[in-house]
């Protein structure tokens, strides 16, 4: 018999209590989800449920046993419908959320993938929400791309599967002719305004120990809604940005490498970037494709 069956009708019983809630889920007769559930005892060599009069009650064979059934039934969902898909000649869609800092890096190398590898998948990105791991445990977006620290201490991580993918480091940035440009002075660097992307050096635990543990104290004076409006803010200002190595690399080689220098001083301060998804999915098509591409997405960092 079709081990699929086996294991679909394990799962019902097992979430109903009932082998007879289980049949009316599955459309089936109840003698039918009894015999599968017996055949598949039969071939683990495992009681799985203790039956009485009034009660169905998994093992501690079936609570050991359930979540590998269930990743082997979404595994084999998955398996249909990437087959669906390929056969008419499709990818699906894929809605990501991400913190700023990843979005104008790792995603857009990522989306620059795909257009390549993956020219019919839809792709969207929503940046800067208020709790990206939030959106992902309540089926708003299919997943997350976020740092490792605020990662650990979500109320949502055990739900949560994380990957990691990369990690930033991040400096000080000022225009080439910027008056402290050279200076050996933090202080001094310091005292200019400084500009972050808004949302996120509050809610960010690594910058938290940024502002308490810099002499002077570090807090910005501009939040703007993006980094690259920050490092066009520095690149014609006496602004000081906080920024991704590999961003302000990139951005040099796009602009004019005079816009924009790098301060002396070191921050301190590594982000590393994780994608997320939830635990108990398994990985759709789409989500597959994308996870490819960031991991193809590397910018140097010097």
């Amino acid at each position: 018999m079709n081990d699929e069956r086996l294991l679909q009708n394990f799962v019902a019983v097992f979430h109903h209590r009932s082998f007879r809630a289980a049949a009316d889920e599955l459309g089936v007769s109840q003698s039918s989800v009894t015999k599968r559930v017996q055949l598949l005892e039969h071939n683990t060599g495992l009681r799985l449920f203790d039956r009485t009069t009034r009660a169905v009650e998994p093992t501690d064979s079936a609570r050991a046993l359930i979540s590998t059934a269930e990743n082997a039934l979404q595994a084999n969902n998955a398996f249909h419908q990437e087959a669906q898909l390929l056969a008419a000649g499709e990818m699906g869609a894929i809605r990501v959320s991400a913190i700023a800092l990843a979005a104008e890096t790792l995603v857009a190398g990522a989306l620059a993938n795909l257009a390549d590898s993956h020219p019919n998948l839809d792709v969207e990105v929503v940046v800067g929400g208020s709790d990206i791991y939030k959106d992902l445990a309540t089926g708003l977006c299919d997943a997350a791309i976020g740092d490792e620290a605020n990662f650990q201490s979500s109320p949502y991580a055990a739900s949560l599967r994380l990957q990691p993918l990369h990690t930033e480091h991040l400096v000080y940035v000022h225009r080439h002719d910027h008056p402290a440009s050279g200076t050996q002075d933090q202080a001094t660097l310091l005292s200019y305004p400084l500009a972050l992307p808004s949302r996120y050096f509050n809610e960010n635990k690594l910058f938290e120990n940024l502002a308490t543990k810099s002499n002077p104290p570090v807090f910005p004076r501009y939040k703007l809604n993006s980094l690259s409006a920050c490092l066009t803010l520095a690149a014609s200002s006496d602004a000081i940005a906080l920024a991704p190595r590999s961003l302000v690399a990139r951005t040099s080689r796009v602009r004019t490498p005079a816009d924009l220098s790098i301060a002396r001083f070191d921050t301190g301060v590594e982000v590393s970037m994780a994608l997320v998804t939830v635990a108990k999915n398994a990985p759709t098509p789409a989500v597959r494709a994308f996870a490819a591409a960031l991991a193809q997405s590397r910018w140097p960092t010097s």
